[in-house]
């Protein structure tokens, strides 16, 4: 009698209408629902903190001046301290001698003019530093150079030539006069070369 979809429907609504009229009753005895009656509460008006507004109607109120004193009392004037001529003691000074009757109302300076250098020989400005050889050094011998040398407008030294009593001190004393410097010739306001210089050096050993 079951077996159809038509016979199934009925039967499982009518097991199905009691169990949901049971969920329902439960509900209803778990939920209580109470009337709620709400009251105006009274309003307050605070005087300290509510500020007070102005009567528009009041008469507005002006500010007043402060009276005018008609006399007041007028200050002591300072103290004064006289001073008379005869209550100050300086000192008389006294000038020795007169004054010249006749001074000059102007003085006139000297009149300094340029000195112009026209014509100046070749100075040294940094001398020759040569090093000892340290085969010299080593050989323990000494000598003597004499460097011939020019030096151009520049006041550069060139064509060292150096002729010394042992080669050995031949490429230093070279070597030093052409790290020299020398201040160049002036002929006429004019810088001009300078040849056959001639610079001489000593290579010594120390006691």
């Amino acid at each position: 009698m079951l077996n159809t979809p038509v016979s199934r429907a009925p039967t499982a609504a009518l097991l199905a209408l009691p169990v949901a009229y049971g969920l329902f009753l439960l509900m209803s005895s778990l939920i209580d629902v109470k009337e709620v009656t709400l009251v105006k509460a009274p309003s307050r008006i605070l005087d300290t903190i509510t500020p007070q507004r102005p009567d528009p109607d009041a008469p507005i109120e002006r500010d007043r001046q402060p009276d005018m004193l008609e006399s007041a009392v007028k200050p002591p004037p300072p103290p004064r301290i006289a001073t008379a001529a005869s209550d100050i003691d300086l000192p008389v000074i006294q000038i020795a001698g007169a004054v010249p009757a006749s001074l000059p109302t102007r003085v006139t300076m000297p009149t300094i003019n340029p000195v112009v250098v026209s014509s100046r020989g070749c100075q040294v400005i940094r001398e020759p530093m040569p090093v000892y050889p340290s085969k010299a050094s080593a050989r323990g011998i000494s000598g003597s150079c004499n460097v011939a040398f020019a030096i151009d407008p520049r006041g550069k030294p060139y064509k060292v030539s150096a002729a010394c009593t042992d080669p050995v001190f031949k490429s230093e004393a070279e070597r030093s006069v052409l790290k020299a410097e020398f201040a160049p010739q002036l002929v006429d306001g004019q810088f001009v070369s300078v040849t056959g210089l001639e610079y001489p050096l000593d290579f010594k050993l120390a006691n």
